[in-house]
């Protein structure tokens, strides 16, 4: 299996896309770290379904906005399974549409926290031990909002493009050390949260999309495997949409 004795850690993996991602680098043999916020998603379900394919995962709640948890978290996860290899930020504050009238400078704070500040503290933990093994994975995980934006997604669409900056600054300075960091961009995915939006939302985003549907979580995740795996060792620094194609200009 293409990761056979790597240890990968997932934020926000309870439910979503986030889940399937640590499912998918659990079945291509990584022992999976799930984060997980207390009462959200079914992180015991994602955890038995990895042992179930041959995997090992444990489940570990934290909340990513506190430093002394985050620690905590990736202290217990490496007495487990050893350091960490692979990181993957999905973690993101759940969003509040308004528009930018509407806005505080807290609700872009809240954003900021729950995206940038997370990945801040998890990059923070795991970089000691990658520096050390001299290899490392960090895919972060954005969205195409910041190049098609939708009418009240000014905070998230911030906080998001900071996080484009975030990861090539990453990757500039930890490329001497083997560790590459690149983003994976989903477009409208089809998860729980999406289908409960109707058919007519969707349809319409399909219809605006070259290649005429919607993503899966699935597709979203092989391309997380991509920059896991050895395949990709010599990308870094890059941003990879999975949209179908609708961000094109």
């Amino acid at each position: 299996m293409i990761l056979k004795d790597k240890v990968a850690f997932v934020t926000g993996a309870g439910r979503g896309i986030g889940a399937v991602i640590a499912g998918v680098l659990g079945r291509s043999g990584a022992a999976v770290i799930l984060n997980y916020q207390k009462g959200v998603g079914e992180p015991d379900r994602v955890v038995r379904e990895i042992k179930a394919s041959g995997g090992d995962a444990v489940a570990i709640p934290a909340d990513l906005t506190k430093k002394e948890e985050v620690d905590s978290m990736i202290r217990s996860g490496s007495d487990r399974f050893g350091t960490i290899d692979i990181l993957v930020n999905n973690y993101v504050s759940p969003i509040e549409f308004k528009k930018f009238s509407e806005l505080d400078w807290e609700d872009i704070q809240y954003q900021i926290d729950g995206t940038i500040r997370a990945a801040f503290y998890c990059c923070k933990g795991v970089l000691s031990g990658m520096i050390e093994n001299k290899w490392g994975r960090i895919i972060n995980l954005n969205s195409t909002i910041i190049h098609k934006p939708v009418s009240g997604s000014h905070a998230y669409a911030v906080a998001k493009g900071a996080m484009d900056a975030f990861t090539k600054n990453l990757a500039i300075e930890y490329g001497r050390y083997g560790i590459t960091v690149n983003i994976v961009s989903p477009g409208m995915t089809l998860t729980n949260e999406v289908l409960a939006l109707g058919n007519k939302t969707r349809e319409r985003q399909a219809r605006t999309t070259p290649l005429g549907r919607l993503s899966t979580p699935e597709e979203v995740a092989t391309v997380v495997l991509f920059f896991a795996s050895p395949w990709s060792d010599m990308i870094t620094g890059s941003y990879l949409p999975v949209d179908g194609g609708c961000a094109l200009p």
